[in-house]
C-alpha cells in the first residue's frame, strides 16, 4: 500500500481567522456600526482659534485685549502678524542657508551632471522662505 504524498497543501493546518465581530453580540455590533457611521471627531480648533493663539503667542495678552476691544483694527493686526512672520522667517533663513550650504557639498551630482532631487527641493524651500522673509505670503 502506498502512502499519501506529502505536500505543503496536505500538511498545512487549517487556521480560521477570527474578527472582533465574532465575539460581539448583535447589540454591540449595532453600536459599532452606528459609531462608524458617525465618523471620527473633527478638529478641536478652527482657523479663528489659531489666529487668536498666534496673536497671544507673538504679542501677548494685552495686545490681544486691545485688538478684541477694537483699539487695534483688523487690518493693522494682520499687517503686524505678517511683519512678525517675515521677521521670524529672516531669522530662520540664516540658519537654513548655512545648513543647505554645508549639506550641498555632500550631494554628488548624478551621471547626467544634475543635482539630486533632495538638494533641489531644499533650494526651492529656501527660495520660498526668502520670499516670505521679504514680506511675501
Amino acid at each position: 500500500m502506498m502512502a499519501h504524498e506529502l505536500t505543503l497543501n496536505n500538511v498545512k493546518a487549517k487556521v480560521r481567522e477570527h474578527r472582533a465581530s465574532d465575539f460581539l453580540s448583535e447589540e454591540e455590533i449595532h453600536e459599532v456600526r452606528k459609531s462608524n457611521a458617525k465618523g471620527k471627531e473633527t478638529r478641536k480648533f478652527n482657523a479663528i482659534d489659531a489666529y487668536i493663539a498666534e496673536i497671544l503667542a507673538r504679542f501677548g495678552y494685552e495686545t490681544y485685549i486691545a485688538w478684541k476691544d477694537g483699539k487695534i483694527d483688523e487690518t493693522t493686526m494682520a499687517k503686524y502678524i505678517i511683519a512678525e512672520r517675515a521677521r521670524e522667517a529672516r531669522n530662520r533663513l540664516r540658519l537654513e542657508n548655512i545648513i543647505v550650504a554645508s549639506v550641498a557639498g555632500a550631494n554628488n551630482a548624478d551621471k547626467g551632471g544634475h543635482a539630486p532631487k533632495s538638494l533641489k527641493a531644499a533650494i526651492k524651500m529656501l527660495k520660498s522662505e526668502e520670499s516670505l522673509a521679504k514680506g511675501g505670503i
